[in-house]
């Protein structure tokens, strides 16, 4: 009988341009409640709320709008908007 470390091999795992730990830093840099509120920005697009994501990156201090991971969230949920203006 085999075990299972007899079918398990290792599998290398490339992160192109450190995008993963880039992510974990900028959450780092920004204060926690702005963090959660990005992020919650973020569940809202996948949900497919782009109104509700620009809400949430509106909450957020003025101070933050510039934040490379807030400013990608809100283009995404533009770029949505649009789109969905464009079919009707």
């Amino acid at each position: 009988m085999k075990t299972a470390n007899q079918f398990m091999q290792a599998v290398p795992i490339e992160v192109p341009d450190n995008q993963f730990t880039h992510q974990v830093h900028q959450v780092h840099q920004r204060p926690p409640n702005d963090a959660i509120q990005i992020k919650a920005a973020e569940y809202s697009l996948k949900l497919g709320e782009a109104d509700q994501a620009l809400r949430e990156l509106e909450a957020l201090p003025s101070s933050s709008w510039k934040c490379g991971w807030a400013l990608k969230t809100r283009i995404a949920a533009i770029v949505v908007l649009r789109e969905r203006d464009e079919l009707n």
